[in-house]
């Protein structure tokens, strides 16, 4: 089998065994490449599984204007907030977010996530409902250095048991806080008058004081792919801008990006023309430098050309993608920072034994790259490799079964 050939039925695995967070991805994967669909009671038993885990593997870190480090994690149906001094060896015990425990989503595309700056802690997560694929967006914050944080909302303002989920968060200038995920509410409202909708739309809120009050929910896009997590992150202006995988006609899964600015713009951001009838559960990466370009990386699962990839985009012209990753240690999940000059790439390969955490670096802003290197390895089940947001330096934190929750610089 070719390396292409085997990256193609890699894929289609991971999205037929996957668990999605959608109902009309998982008829979509069930029904892609001629699988036989699978029986309704079966995506009843792995949601119910799903709800009824105690300790999630997804973690999410950032870093305060000082240099300390926030962890954030479930345990027990709680979101924990824990906080080091020195670099990450040590983190002091988890101070509890939701004092009622919570059925969370905290696996892989799907985790908590976190933001510090000027004194305000901010945290989002998903709360899964009973009904499969069903979830709340919630939110909590702390004003007093993460010792007490305030009673968890949620932000969606459409409370229907319907899915909202994959929550990405940043804190801004001034206390400006903002969610944006994936909604069902567009999809819900089509299937009532027997129209069909593809995906899920992309919903964002606003917040102008650290949190205490939200806008209404605002719809930034229609037909995203909803089981690839969103990235989002402030250029250097201070606004945020999104990356997610959306569909384009044809049930192309490529991506897309805006910058939620007075009148959002979605742009395409990739041409891969990776035809798909199924959610890869495959997100990508932004990061923003200071001088407005954005840096992109995601994985495509094209049979002509699959993979992770990079590329700049200055000023909505975008460069040549650039491979990287081994094709056969299944490369996966990357993540991009920026730096100055400098570019981070960090991703997850697989050995057949061991899980690999690899980075290259570019020191001309993503011109050119070095050779791949091995920055760690661990056995047993291991989470994606995430930066650590607002981080000046490229600290990326790592959690595995075997090894607990580790934070690498890649300057190292």
């Amino acid at each position: 089998m070719s390396v292409k050939h085997f990256m193609t039925a890699m894929v289609i695995a991971a999205v037929s065994a996957a668990i999605p967070f959608a109902q009309p991805v998982a008829q979509a994967a069930e029904h892609a490449h001629d699988a036989k669909p699978k029986p309704k009671h079966d995506m009843n038993k792995m949601w119910a599984e799903m709800r009824a885990k105690t300790t999630g593997m997804a973690v999410s870190a950032a870093a305060d204007e000082k240099g300390g480090l926030w962890l954030v994690r479930m345990q027990e149906g709680h979101i924990k907030v824990s906080h080091s001094e020195d670099g990450g060896k040590h983190f002091s015990e988890g101070v509890t977010v939701n004092p009622q425990p919570e059925a969370i989503l905290a696996e892989n595309q799907n985790r908590p996530k976190i933001a510090v700056r000027d004194g305000v802690i901010a945290v989002t997560w998903v709360q899964a409902l009973p009904k499969v694929f069903a979830g709340n967006i919630r939110f909590a914050y702390s004003a007093d250095g993460g010792r007490t944080f305030s009673t968890p909302v949620t932000v969606n303002d459409d409370h229907g048991e319907i899915s909202h989920g994959f929550s990405a968060l940043t804190l801004g200038e001034g206390g400006r806080v903002t969610l944006v995920w994936f909604d069902g509410r567009e999809r819900e409202a089509a299937g009532k008058t027997g129209q069909k909708y593809v995906g899920s739309a992309v919903y964002y809120a606003v917040s102008e004081d650290g949190g205490r009050h939200f806008s209404a929910n605002r719809k930034l896009a229609d037909h995203a792919c909803e089981c690839c997590r969103i990235s989002m992150t402030l250029d250097h202006g201070g606004v945020p801008v999104v990356f997610w995988r959306h569909i384009f006609e044809g049930s192309i899964r490529d991506f897309a990006l805006a910058r939620l600015d007075s009148q959002p713009r979605v742009l395409r951001a990739t041409e891969d023309g990776w035809e798909i009838n199924a959610c890869p559960h495959h997100g990508g990466d932004i990061a923003a430098d200071e001088t407005g370009s954005y840096h992109l990386v995601w994985f495509t699962g094209n049979p002509q050309n699959p993979g992770l990839f990079y590329r700049r985009a200055d000023d909505g012209k975008m460069t040549a993608p650039h491979a990287f990753g081994n094709l056969d240690a299944q490369p996966n999940n990357p993540a991009v920072f920026a730096e100055g000059r400098k570019v981070y790439l960090v991703w997850r390969e697989f050995d057949g034994s061991n899980y690999q955490l690899m980075t290259s670096i570019s020191a001309d802003r993503g011109d050119t790259w070095s050779e791949a290197r091995i920055v760690a390895t661990t056995g047993g089940a291991a989470d994606l490799p995430v930066f650590v947001a607002g981080a000046h330096k490229p600290l990326v934190v790592w959690n595995s079964t075997r090894d607990g929750v580790r934070l690498f610089d890649l300057r190292g």
